[in-house]
């Protein structure tokens, strides 16, 4: 396995939101793992290089006291639907698809979430007015992280 393979296996992690990734190839094995959600490290035998930490974009799921508050704020979340990437405008340079403040429909689109290069839109689901959006454009998502709070109409 060479460094551009490696490469390529680390962008996957990057991209694909896992938390941890296992190749063998050859005899050899590679174990990525996203450590404490701000690290990514190369763990190979001793023939291989040794763990190089890389800095590494990666989403934090709110904390179950918060997703209280919210609820006790008489809040809901709109959620991730899939692993992937949050976009909060069609394209870049587009302005967003919704603002805090902004009244939404239930069937109305509220950001993108990109999964295996597949654009996926995301609906509200309820009809409401945006209180919170709860994570950054450009940010891994998890399966069924909170993207959205909103207060039902």
């Amino acid at each position: 396995m060479d460094l551009n393979e490696l490469k390529e296996l680390i962008g996957l992690l990057e991209e694909s939101g896992l938390s941890e990734l296992e190749i063998e190839e050859d005899g050899r094995r590679v174990r990525l793992t996203k450590q404490g959600g701000n690290f990514v490290t190369m763990q190979a035998p001793p023939a291989m290089a040794a763990p190089v930490p890389v800095s590494a974009p990666t989403a934090l799921a709110p904390e179950p006291a918060a997703e209280k508050t919210l609820a006790d704020e008489g809040l809901v979340t709109i959620d991730s639907p899939m692993v992937g990437t949050f976009y909060a405008c069609p394209a870049p340079g587009e302005p967003t698809f919704v603002e805090p403040g902004d009244s939404v429909t239930s069937e109305q689109t509220v950001c993108i979430v990109e999964a295996m290069k597949i654009m996926n839109e995301v609906a509200a689901k309820v009809a409401g007015k945006i209180e919170r959006i709860l994570v950054e454009n450009g940010e891994p998502v998890e399966f069924g992280q909170p993207l959205f709070a909103i207060r039902p109409a």
